[in-house]
């Protein structure tokens, strides 16, 4: 709704209509509304869908992502860094489209060691078993970065602030009852005890939950 000031041979500010009114420090001016754009190039559409479709599946895990991205890939890092990365890394095409590849996808990225022989064990229904070993004296206090991932639904378990250390070796993870019988897609990395770096995530590959 469209505002006169000074009477009805005054300026007015707001909308009316296809108009709106303007008040600056060079006067009062009046344009039209901007258009909406209803009609995209086949490349445009082509990149909407890219976008969409990678910022549905990183949506469910933004805080892990914005701390495994601090400070890596961009100048800003975090979570913008993620969906920058994961477009131009995972992002990959085949006949039938395009879609994220979970083993060049990352959770985290950073000049951290990595864990050191990691390994996955799932011998019991709703708990993970993660385990690496730790090498003396090098970053025992970093701290344990994990995710579990459902491609199809889009839903993830992110381990952040409440992993284990790596001097410890090992960490379980409880898992929801809903996620009984899923294929998900699991990664681990380190971040450092001040939060300043991150390791590179590694892929512990696909596994069907029992």
């Amino acid at each position: 709704m469209g505002k006169i000031k000074d009477g009805i041979l005054g300026a007015f500010s707001g909308k009316v209509g296809t108009v709106v009114g303007v008040q600056s420090s060079r006067g009062n001016y009046m344009r039209s509304l901007p258009r909406k754009r209803t009609v995209f190039t086949e490349k445009e559409l082509l990149n909407q869908a890219k976008f969409k479709l990678i910022q549905d599946y990183l949506k469910p895990v933004q805080e892990l992502l914005t701390v495994g991205y601090k400070g890596y890939f961009t100048k800003t890092g975090g979570y913008r860094a993620a969906i920058a990365y994961t477009r131009k890394h995972a992002l990959v095409a085949d006949d039938a489209g395009f879609y994220i590849d979970p083993a060049l996808f990352k959770i985290s990225g950073g000049d951290l060691e990595q864990a050191l022989n990691p390994n996955l064990n799932h011998t019991q229904q709703g708990v993970l078993q993660f385990s690496w070993d730790a090498t003396q004296n090098i970053g025992l206090a970093d701290q344990l970065l994990a995710l579990v991932y459902d491609p199809v639904a889009k839903e993830g378990i992110s381990v952040v602030y409440d992993g284990a250390l790596r001097k410890s070796e090992n960490f379980s993870l409880q898992l929801p009852l809903d996620f009984a019988k899923r294929e998900v897609d699991v990664y681990i990395g380190f971040m450092a005890a001040d939060r300043s770096r991150q390791s590179d995530s590694q892929y512990l590959g696909r596994i069907k939950l029992i």
